[in-house]
């Protein structure tokens, strides 16, 4: 087998794997884009206040802030919770109102209202996972068309 052949078996190989990947990917952040729409939808919204920005330690070791929220749901019944987004900066401030959606039936599972506490996940892996996937795509058609040229011009244009 020729050096050309071996490059290109592996060059197959390799962009399979990582077409595998976008594929697997852009599937996990299409589902959790339908879950939260489907979230969306059948929330119920109440009015909300940002408490306090808790701070963690973020992968790094630099820190992450976290809106701690409160909302009044039901017949007066207060809920306060930490959103499980974090970002290096204050995206909100203590005293800040926002819109809470929840769900009426189990009420810890409530997000703030806005794209980065909803969207922005699902939005960026949907997102990666395709554009991951068409690259690794692109670079199979590219592999595959440069593997028939080298055979074409290795059989003197004959065809195997």
């Amino acid at each position: 087998m020729s050096q050309t052949r071996t490059d290109s078996k592996l060059a197959r190989i390799v962009g399979g794997w990582f077409l595998a990947t976008g594929i697997l990917v852009a599937v996990i952040g299409v589902v959790w884009l339908i879950r939260t729409t489907l979230f969306v939808r059948s929330a119920s919204k109440a009015s909300g206040l940002v408490i306090a920005m808790e701070r963690s330690e973020g992968s790094e070791g630099s820190p992450v802030f976290h809106p701690v929220f409160t909302f009044t749901y039901g017949s007066g019944i207060i809920h306060t919770q930490r959103s499980s987004f974090g970002s290096s900066d204050y995206s909100f401030e203590p005293g800040e109102p926002v819109t809470i959606l929840y769900d009426a039936a189990t009420p810890k599972y409530s997000r703030i209202e806005s794209f980065q506490t909803i969207w922005l996940g699902p939005v960026l892996i949907a997102g990666f996972g395709l554009l991951f996937g068409g690259f690794a795509g692109f670079w199979l058609f590219i592999v595959s068309r440069a593997t028939s040229i080298v055979r074409h011009d290795d059989d003197g244009g004959y065809g195997t």
